[in-house]
């Protein structure tokens, strides 16, 4: 199950989008500025959901085509197409652009003040409903805030540089980010897996090992990775997990600051979602994929009868 985490983390942060309008392109330029932006600090990142709040702080360097995360579990460094951890490396070689689904909207930029520094705040609509806002730090390109909002316009997960410097930390100086063994992951068109769930299309689709397979999909602006697992997979990662029943269908849940898990079996697969979709989203998508529970419910409808 680790390697779930360490491989939608790469896929995510690997995500290129393709925006469409004079606004968005405002906000193109932002992303751009802050992708080559050096800097350091530290981050809080929250997500509040049905009344409960998850939260981490961790420490941050970005330098070069370098960042690096990191807290008192460890810390993984990611780059070039490669990301490095505690637990193994990964590395891919190619990539698609997520085009920003139409049903979004960039407002005009606003200058405001955070952390005692001139910024740029631009937010992103849905349908004429926030979604996102995001700052900019604007005398070094340091992405500052970012906001996301649920369908019911309340907040659902903020990340926000508590401290900011404009020059790397040098946390991982020493570091040789070439060395070591990484596991490729190698596109396959030779797949089974949906090529849309709601509005999210497949990008790309790797296979894995033991015939495992996996998707990553976005809208261009949110994303999630689908991995596809025969047999019953290794549920120790959901542990403390919760259930998450829609449509009479139930799922295992885990919450956590940065990202949500979601697991279920499908017949002769197991599934598991890992994204930061907002949970009006999350439920879009599940209904778009396989569904839970077809061979579980045969062989208890089998066994009650035949013991």
């Amino acid at each position: 199950m680790k390697r779930f985490l360490i491989t939608s983390g790469l896929a995510v942060a690997l995500l290129a989008t393709q925006l469409g309008s004079a606004t968005a392109d405002e906000l193109t330029g932002l992303i751009e500025a802050a992708a080559e932006a050096d800097y350091s600090g530290r981050q809080i990142v929250v997500t509040f959901l049905d009344g409960e709040t998850t939260l981490e702080i961790v420490d941050v360097e970005h330098a070069g085509s370098l960042t690096m995360v990191g807290n008192s579990g460890g810390q993984a460094l990611l780059g070039d197409g490669k990301l490095s951890g505690a637990d193994g490396g990964l590395a891919v070689s190619e990539w698609n652009a997520a085009q920003m689904s139409d049903k979004y909207t960039v407002g005009a930029p606003s200058g405001i003040r955070r952390l005692n520094r001139q910024a740029t705040a631009i937010d992103v609509f849905e349908d004429g409903q926030l979604r996102m806002r995001r700052v900019f730090d604007d005398a070094t390109g340091t992405p500052l805030v970012t906001e996301v909002y649920g369908g019911d316009g309340k907040m659902f997960r903020l990340t926000s540089m508590l401290e900011v410097n404009s020059l790397p930390a040098q946390l991982y100086a020493g570091s040789n980010h070439d060395a070591g063994e990484y596991e490729m992951l190698l596109p396959t068109a030779n797949h089974d897996l949906p090529g849309q769930a709601a509005d999210y299309f497949l990008a790309d689709a790797y296979a894995g090992v033991d015939d495992s397979l996996q998707g990553f999909y976005s809208d261009g602006l949110f994303s999630f990775s689908l991995f596809q697992i025969e047999g019953r997979g290794d549920s120790g990662r959901f542990s403390g997990a919760t259930t998450l029943e829609i449509d009479n269908r139930q799922y295992q849940r885990l919450v956590n600051p940065g990202e949500m898990w979601v697991t279920w079996r499908s017949g002769a697969n197991t599934y598991v979602l890992v994204g930061d979709l907002p949970p009006d989203h999350l439920e879009q998508v599940l209904d778009g994929l396989p569904k839970p529970g077809s061979r579980n419910l045969f062989s208890r409808l089998w066994n009650g009868l035949f013991g």
